[in-house]
């Protein structure tokens, strides 16, 4: 190897040495801001969301939201169901930071919730119930009026009960069969719905 080489080299390894690691490379990790505050909504009610006692943003029913452009550090954070008849809080939250709603513990509220939760799961499968109504037409089964309950449990899986005077033993067996099918909110704790259908 020649001298001409050697000093070359020699050169460029004294370089590299005097030269800080990462200086202007353009993968170097920028700064991250803060992710926001993250509202997981595990309950059946749309609320609303108050930060530092300003209305901040709705979130619907079992849906997660993030709140973004809030400073580090504790917010004060309230949250209330569409009608009032459920909140959360006031409770100091720290961003970026994560809160959980979760189903109420009290009496009232928990009436309150497996009216909202009745309510929402007959309307999103009332036609599966509409579709046993209509075999029975096609057999000549009189109109009829039928209360559903049901139970589910901490994971999701119900047992139904169907009670009604003109009730045929088919359309029972339809009605459960169907309802057997239908998704139920998982809460972590059993709960009952119960509600009419009107053929």
């Amino acid at each position: 190897m020649s001298l001409r080489t050697i000093l070359t080299h020699g050169f460029a390894a004294s370089l590299a040495l005097l030269t800080p690691l990462g200086h202007g490379r353009a993968d170097a990790p920028a700064d991250k801001e803060p992710e926001g505050l993250r509202l997981r909504n595990r309950t059946p009610f749309m609320v609303s969301v108050y930060i530092g006692g300003v209305r901040s943003g709705w979130i619907k029913p079992f849906r997660t939201e993030l709140f973004r452009g809030l400073k580090s550090g504790y917010h004060q954070v309230y949250v209330a169901s569409h009608y009032g008849s459920t909140s959360w809080g006031p409770r100091r939250v720290h961003v970026p930071g994560t809160w959980n709603l979760t189903p109420p513990k009290s009496t009232k509220a928990t009436e309150d919730l497996e009216q909202a939760m009745a309510s929402r799961i007959y309307r999103r499968n009332r036609n599966s119930l509409v579709a046993c109504d209509r075999l029975a037409d096609r057999r000549g089964e009189q109109a009829a009026r039928a209360q559903l309950e049901i139970e589910v449990n901490a994971e999701g899986k119900p047992t139904v009960k169907i009670k009604g005077d003109t009730l045929s033993k088919r359309r029972v067996t339809c009605y459960t069969a169907v309802a057997k099918t239908w998704e139920y909110p998982v809460t972590g704790s059993p709960y009952v719905v119960s509600f009419q259908h009107t053929q």
